[in-house]
Order: C-alpha cells, then sequence, then structure tokens
C-alpha cells in the first residue's frame, strides 16, 4: 500500500496542519509552510500514490510506515493516520486515488486545545457527570478527524401561483369589524442551490454529525493531502448513488423555504400552481473536520462530536448513580431536617 509522511524540508521532522496559522508546521524546529509551498512535496506524494495504485490496488489493511519502517494496521476507511510507534502523521495515500480522491476539503479551525475547551465548558454545565469523564486521560482520546460527505450543487425550476389572504378583526364599540385582502402571488424562475451534503460513511452516527452543522462551505479548498496531516481521515463506504435521494430531498426542503421566505406570511395560501423541479448539477467527494470524543460507561458508548470548523458541539453524557443517589440523600435529609425544625417550633 502507498504511504506517504509530509517531512520538514529542514529538519526532516513529521509536519502537522495548523488550524490556526492554516500552514503546516513542524513540532521540532519550529518552521512552517504554506500549502503552496509545498506544491512540489504535494506533487511527488500524488505521483507516488498514483503508481502504487496502478501496481496494486488497495486491498489490505496494513501499510509500512515511512518514518520508522514499523508495519500498523488500520480499519479499511481509514486514509490518514499516526504511526503507533513514532507517532509521526501518516497519509495512506493509497486510499486517496481515483474515486476516492476528494475534490473539496474544509480545513480544520478549530486546533485540539480549543476543542477540549469547548467540552469541557460543555460537560461541566451538566450535573452528575462521572468524575473520570473529564480525567486528562480521557480528554487525551479527543481525535480530529476529516469525516467524507457527498455534496450536491442543483438548479431548481419554481413555478407558483395562487392567493395570499390575511384577515385582521377588531372591535369598536359594540360592533366587530373584519378586514380581508387577497394577494396574487405568482413565483417563477430557477434557484441555484449548492453545497447540500450527506455524510457517507456507515460506521459513524450520522444524527450526531447532523447535530454539528452548518459549515461555512465558501471556506472549503481545493482537496490538498497536507490538510490531512496531523489529523484521521476517512474515506467514503457509502455510494453516492445510495445517497442521492437524500440530498434530493434536502434541496427540495431548501428551495421550499426559499420560496417561502420570498412569499412572506399570511394566514391562508391558496396556491393553484406550485411546481418544483431540481436537476444536480454537479457532484463532489468531500472531507468535512470534526473532533470526536469516545467514552465507554457501564458497557455504553458516550460520542460527542465538535464541529472542526466553527466549535458547535453536540454529543451524549453517563449519569453516575452514586453522585445522583447521594445528591437525593442529601436533599430527602435537608427537607427531613426543616420538618423536625418546623414541628419543634410548633410544639
Amino acid at each position: 500500500m502507498a504511504t506517504a509522511t509530509y517531512k520538514c524540508p529542514n529538519c526532516g521532522g513529521g509536519l502537522h496542519f495548523d488550524p490556526n496559522t492554516h500552514r503546516s508546521t513542524c513540532e521540532y524546529c519550529l518552521s512552517s509552510f504554506s500549502d503552496a509551498e509545498l506544491a512540489a512535496l504535494t506533487q511527488a506524494i500524488d505521483q507516488k500514490a498514483e503508481k502504487a495504485a496502478e501496481k496494486d490496488p488497495d486491498s489490505l489493511h496494513g501499510y509500512i510506515c515511512d518514518s520508522c519502517g514499523a508495519e500498523v494496521v488500520t480499519d479499511e476507511t481509514t486514509s490518514a493516520t499516526f504511526c503507533y510507534y513514532c507517532h509521526n502523521p501518516v497519509l495512506l495515500t493509497g486510499r486517496l486515488t481515483g474515486d476516492f480522491r476528494p475534490s473539496r476539503i474544509v480545513p480544520f479551525g478549530y486546533d485540539r486545545e480549543k476543542a477540549i475547551a469547548t467540552f469541557l465548558a460543555w460537560a461541566r454545565k451538566r450535573k452528575f457527570v462521572p468524575k473520570s469523564f473529564y480525567s486528562s486521560s480521557q480528554l487525551e482520546k479527543i481525535s480530529g478527524v476529516y469525516l467524507p460527505h457527498w455534496m450536491i450543487d442543483v438548479e431548481a425550476d419554481v413555478d407558483i401561483a395562487g392567493k395570499g389572504i390575511k384577515r385582521r378583526t377588531w372591535t369598536s364599540g359594540d360592533t366587530e369589524y373584519t378586514e380581508h385582502k387577497e394577494y396574487n402571488i405568482a413565483r417563477q424562475g430557477t434557484i441555484n442551490v449548492n453545497n447540500i451534503h450527506e455524510v457517507a460513511m456507515q460506521k459513524i452516527d450520522k444524527q450526531l454529525i447532523d447535530s454539528i452543522t452548518p459549515y461555512d462551505e465558501s471556506q472549503q479548498k481545493e482537496f490538498s493531502l497536507s490538510y490531512l496531516s496531523g489529523f484521521l481521515a476517512e474515506k467514503y463506504d457509502i455510494p453516492k448513488e445510495t445517497l442521492q435521494p437524500q440530498l434530493e430531498s434536502k434541496a427540495v426542503e431548501y428551495t421550499q423555504l426559499l420560496v417561502q421566505e420570498s412569499i412572506g406570511s399570511y394566514d391562508r395560501l391558496d396556491l393553484e400552481r406550485n411546481q418544483l423541479e431540481i436537476r444536480i448539477k454537479d457532484w463532489n467527494y468531500a472531507l468535512l473536520p470534526a473532533w470526536i470524543l469516545t467514552y465507554l460507561y457501564k458497557g455504553k458508548t458516550y460520542v460527542y462530536a465538535v464541529n472542526g470548523q466553527t466549535g458547535k458541539a453536540h454529543g451524549d453524557l453517563p449519569i453516575d448513580n452514586k453522585k445522583l443517589n447521594l445528591t437525593g440523600l442529601l436533599v430527602g435529609l435537608g427537607l427531613l431536617a426543616l420538618l423536625l425544625l418546623g414541628g419543634a417550633f410548633i410544639w
């Protein structure tokens, strides 16, 4: 399997993409490089990956680390990871070629420290959370992951005609008045809706990922391997044909929302004609960033996620029943004490 590591041109250390500066940095000599400055290295890595893919299609789950030579096993969907021995970032470039090469990427804008701070601020507002949930060993498990998404751009043809009715009732003296107004409504034209996306990975919780959207797709970049260095990345295992109905449904829903906003609000809407047709103009395979933290508590896995671009967070938290029961006991004892004191004063 073809692999590659972005190495510092100055000292040979592994480079990591820095979400704060959007540059690849070396933690050893502290050099930093823009994507343009690494263009020659990226081109060489791409060429190596394409040649390797032609000779040996990616069918195995193991790879050889370019830095230390160790052999490591990964999940079949993983396309960027770390060496378990030397901890250098490793790109499984054989899994980033052909149909599995993304066309777009939204780079990380939140680094690990911000993601942990966001998590702690969110979690500490919840009561009865196990103390171990905040331990340093637990927080070390948070991982920055580029998740695969299918993304479409659509054209929507709209043809709507009808009447909007507004009614207003008021009373003056003993008389009740009703005002009835009718407005002609006509909307015809084409609406372009871009960057509608669905996560394309089976093992991730879709509801969780939907909860940390939206992303600002205006900040997306043309895909480059350098953005992956220092993060995990997954490749899709759900084909676009499978997700097409959900994507088209999202496109219709969003278009209807735009049309409704243009029409405004009425007490009643009588439409004589309401036609909406969409056409997919373009497909893109994109990687979107997220920080993921998993926690196993009493046999159940809890998953927490932070949008790697905006910082929006969502997840579930376990409840420590001992804390809950102790609090209930203390509250009960407090109420009992108040009752006893109240009784003493009465007698």
